[in-house]
């Protein structure tokens, strides 16, 4: 059996958004599947000494404005900065770790509508009540995944996973692992794609 592709991703990040709509068919024509791997981006920036890029000096920030919606654009997406960008997203997090235990062929859904939900309209999106919501659509209990968000095992699990990230060396998201070999970042999709059609380059 072919490995997945892994996809680390925080559920605020712009790119990681445009990234997770279309990775699962990309792999799907290469016989692989997603292995998605939520962290939380804050505590990997705790690490690095880096931080969100519309924290940047003004001339930066600015441009990365435009640019995570000129990509949402270019790959046929809508993306508007939420007022509250960025969040934590440790709930959220955690109840896609749980949701990978309980019902993995879901989660590439999950992520997408998440994603879709927060950078198109200012929702919560690590509310509890509101998470309950989405998995509820997904027709799964939402009433487990509300107790996920609470629940030790998943929160150590949620750790385990950022402390996994930083030891890797991963500083960003999206990042993508194809047979061991990194990529950061939506706009190296089509150095993924090569990857995958015929090996290492």
């Amino acid at each position: 059996m072919m490995q997945a592709i892994e996809f680390w991703f925080d559920f605020v990040s712009p790119y990681a958004y445009i990234a997770a709509q279309s990775v699962e068919q990309l792999a799907a024509r290469y016989g692989r599947t997603v292995d998605w791997q939520p962290v939380l981006l804050g505590a990997v920036f705790r690490e690095t000494g880096s931080g969100p890029l519309t924290m940047r000096p003004p001339v930066m920030a600015n441009y990365f404005r435009h640019d995570f919606e000129r990509s949402a654009r270019f790959a046929g997406l809508s993306l508007r900065l939420p007022d509250n960008f960025p969040v934590s997203t440790h709930n959220t997090a955690r109840v896609c770790l749980w949701l990978k235990q309980q019902a993995p062929q879901m989660t590439g859904e999950f992520v997408r509508r998440v994603t879709s939900a927060y950078f198109n309209g200012d929702v919560p999106v690590n509310d509890p009540v509101w998470l309950a919501d989405i998995v509820s659509g997904l027709g799964l209990d939402a009433h487990s995944a509300v107790a996920a968000c609470a629940d030790s095992h998943w929160k150590d699990a949620l750790r385990e996973q950022c402390e996994t990230a930083i030891a890797r060396g991963i500083f960003g998201a999206p990042w993508i692992v194809v047979d061991g070999e990194s990529f950061w970042g939506n706009d190296r999709l089509p150095q993924v794609e090569r990857w995958l059609a015929q090996g290492s380059f």
